[in-house]
Formats: structure tokens, C-alpha cells, sequence
């Protein structure tokens, strides 16, 4: 059981790694926009299967650097496409209150990093389908301006033209088969959460709904990575695995996002004053560096200790790598108040707040520590990462061995 949560952790743990993997482009009404080195990949193999192929049989006889430039082209367009799915989703959820920390674009496609999920079947249905509606329309707005090239061009042989019908015919496409592959009733796409949306408003129990939305994916998911695979050995390789690597990507979508609403189930219910730590070891203000790695790192050998005042209020917290980079001679110079990460930079949560907010916010702010501290700012415990964890292990082997008698 134990082996389960450490991957849902890691799942959750993953999206502070594909921020680490991804460069911010721009930002749209404060939401950040960011492409993953695997959205790079799939660029460069859409421009590859634009320049190579699609446009030479409908513009035969140019030489490759138009093509490559008609691919690359036709690839922006594609990128601009699910930047403006993602950015609907992210637009409308923003209108509801719901903060988004980011969109980032990847090998998949784009993912909304909302920070909370609506409960309330009319936000999540309105928010899922508007992504789909934002590609048809845009797919009508390329076929649009496509029939009027087409008008203008009418019998005209001119070269220009037609590339310019080439791109916006594939823009039509591929907005179309986005809005069509997002529709699919499957997490983690829309139209799991349509459906989940539409079982909510059905029967009222969130939780029986997304059980029901994760077991239809991962049948979904199967059936997919079984066409995938019969395409593979009767017809084209590409193809089939494209639809097989599609199937895979469902299906652990589905089952991480079940592990991590599990998680978040379990965690919930478990406040911070119950499994805090309230035997600290804190240093000083005013100590001197040689002061703090010979009784402090040297004595109790933990990597991190927090910094407090004559009340025993936080004020920070010093590390050994702080100290071990600053020379021996210096270090009998040097306080500790001159070095230390400031209270401001660390998590400092009130202890009447649960697990699972307290593990976001460690993921979130890339740290492996929560303080607790009292109304007047006194320390009362501090939680880590790993005390979350063995936490999450003992209550989800309770529960699974409850179900099981």
C-alpha cells in the first residue's frame, strides 16, 4: 500500500518537476503560459510530418525550405490552437474565482494547473466543455477564412494562395479533431469531467461519479490501446502506436488522478496538530555559524533547523548547506541571523489546517517542511514531507483492510 501513495506523492511531486522542465513564453490576464521540452518534440515532429509529407501532396513541385517553413507554419498553428483551448478553460475558471496557477503545454497537449476543482456540476461542466467550444470555433473560423482564399483564388495558379489554403484547411482540421479527442468521456480529458459533471447533477454524490468517470476511462483506455495494437500489425506502425501511446496516456491519467483523489480523501480528514512534531531543536538568534555546525549539525546531525527569538517566535531557518559553503575562518564571524532563510520565504501554516493542504503548499513551494505556529507567531511543531507519507500509508492500509473483512 505504501509503494501506491509514494507514486501518487511523486505524481503530485510532478508538477512542481514540469514547471522545473518548463519555460515561461508569455502570461495572459496573470496566468502563465509555459512549453515543456515535450511539447518541443512534438513541434519538431509535426513540422517534420507537415514538410515531409501533407504539403508536398498538396503543393507538389517546391523545393524543401518552403516546405519546411509551410511546416513550421503549420505547427505555430497547432500550438496556438491548444494554447487557446487551454486558455478558455483557464479564462472561465478564472471568472468563478478559482485560481490558475499556469498553463503548461507538453507532448499530450496543454494542462490548466487550476488549483481547485468545482464541485458544483454547472462551474465543472461550464469550464470542461468551453475548451472543445473554443477549438470548433476556432475550426470555423479557419474554414471560414479558408473559403474566402479559395473565393479570391478561384482558377489562379498562384503558389502563395494555396499555401495559404493549406494552412488554414489544416488549422480547420486539427481544431476539429482537438475539440473531437477532448470530448472523449475519459479523465483526464473534458470529457471525463462533462461526464462526471452530468452523473453529479444525475445522482448528487461527487465521489460515486468520479469512480464511475475513472472506471469508463480505463475501459477507454484499453479499448484504445487494443486498436492501437491491431493497427500496429495489420497497418501502419506510426499510427497504431500514436493511438496505443494515446490509450497509455488515459488510462494512467485515470488511475493517477483516482490515487490522488484518494490521497486527498485520506489526508483531508487528518489536521496538522495531529501528527505534528513537537520536539524541536531550534537555534538561536545571534548564534555564530561555528556555534551552529558544531552543536547543532554535528550533534543531531538533521540538515535543517529552524531560527528563533528569545520568545521562541520563528524567524527563519538555516541549513547545512548554508553553512558548509561559508569558510571555517568566517564562520566564527558570521550569525546566523546574517543567513538564514527568512520566515517570509518558508511555509508557516496554522495547525487547524489538514494534510493535504499542507502537502500542496510543500509541492507548490518546492520544500519539504511546513512550520505551526500559534496566533502571537510562537513555533508550536514543524511537519515534513515524509511524516505526510507514513501518515497516508498507515490510513490507507487501515482502510483498505477495513474493506477487506
Amino acid at each position: 500500500m505504501a509503494e501506491g501513495l509514494i507514486k501518487t506523492i511523486a505524481l503530485i511531486t510532478n508538477v512542481t518537476t514540469r514547471n522545473s522542465m518548463s519555460l515561461t513564453i508569455a502570461k495572459v490576464k496573470k496566468i502563465k503560459i509555459k512549453i515543456h521540452y515535450t511539447f518541443i518534440i512534438i513541434f519538431v515532429l509535426v513540422t517534420w510530418s507537415l514538410s515531409a509529407h501533407l504539403i508536398p501532396i498538396s503543393l507538389p513541385g517546391l523545393n524543401f525550405v518552403i516546405y519546411l517553413s509551410i511546416g513550421v507554419i503549420g505547427a505555430i498553428v497547432l500550438f496556438s490552437s491548444v494554447m487557446l483551448h487551454e486558455l478558455a478553460h483557464s479564462i472561465l475558471a478564472t471568472r468563478y474565482g478559482i485560481k490558475v496557477r499556469q498553463i503548461v503545454l507538453f507532448i499530450f497537449g496543454g494542462v490548466s494547473d487550476i488549483e481547485e476543482e468545482p464541485k458544483e456540476f454547472q462551474k465543472e461542466f461550464k469550464i470542461a466543455v468551453v475548451g472543445p467550444l473554443a477549438s470548433f470555433g476556432l475550426a470555423g473560423i479557419y474554414s471560414v477564412f479558408s473559403f474566402i482564399i479559395e473565393s479570391i483564388s478561384g482558377s489562379s495558379t498562384s503558389m502563395t494562395l494555396r499555401a495559404i489554403d493549406v494552412v488554414l484547411s489544416y488549422g480547420a482540421f486539427i481544431n476539429i479533431m482537438l475539440g473531437a479527442f477532448n470530448l472523449i468521456p475519459a479523465f483526464p480529458l473534458d470529457g471525463g469531467r462533462i461526464l462526471r459533471a452530468a452523473l453529479v447533477k444525475w445522482n448528487r454524490d461527487y465521489d460515486v461519479a468520479t469512480k464511475s468517470v475513472v472506471r469508463i476511462s480505463i475501459l477507454i483506455s484499453y479499448a484504445l490501446m487494443g486498436i492501437g495494437f491491431f493497427i500496429i500489425i495489420t497497418q501502419t506502425f506510426v499510427g497504431g502506436l500514436w493511438i496505443l501511446l494515446i490509450g497509455w496516456f488515459l488510462n494512467t491519467g485515470a488511475q493517477s488522478y483516482m490515487q490522488q483523489k484518494e490521497l486527498g480523501s485520506i489526508l483531508s480528514a487528518v489536521t496538522l496538530r495531529d501528527i505534528m512534531n513537537t520536539n524541536i531543536i531550534a537555534v538561536r538568534k545571534g548564534t555564530n555559524l561555528y556555534d551552529v555546525f558544531t552543536n547543532y549539525f554535528g550533534v543531531h546531525m538533521k540538515t535543517t533547523f529552524p531560527v528563533i527569538d528569545d520568545s521562541g517566535s520563528l524567524l527563519g531557518m538555516i541549513t547545512l548547506p548554508m553553512v558548509s559553503h561559508i569558510s571555517e575562518h568566517k564562520r566564527q564571524y558570521t550569525l546566523v541571523d546574517d543567513v538564514m532563510i527568512p520566515r517570509d520565504n518558508l511555509i508557516v501554516m496554522d495547525f487547524t489546517k489538514n494534510a493535504y493542504e499542507a502537502l500542496n503548499e510543500m509541492v507548490k513551494r518546492k520544500m519539504n517542511m511546513v512550520f505551526l505556529s500559534n496566533a502571537i507567531g510562537k513555533i508550536e511543531g514543524l511537519i515534513t514531507k515524509t511524516d505526510i507519507l507514513n501518515i497516508a500509508a498507515e490510513r490507507q492500509e487501515y482502510f483498505h483492510t477495513l474493506k477487506g473483512k
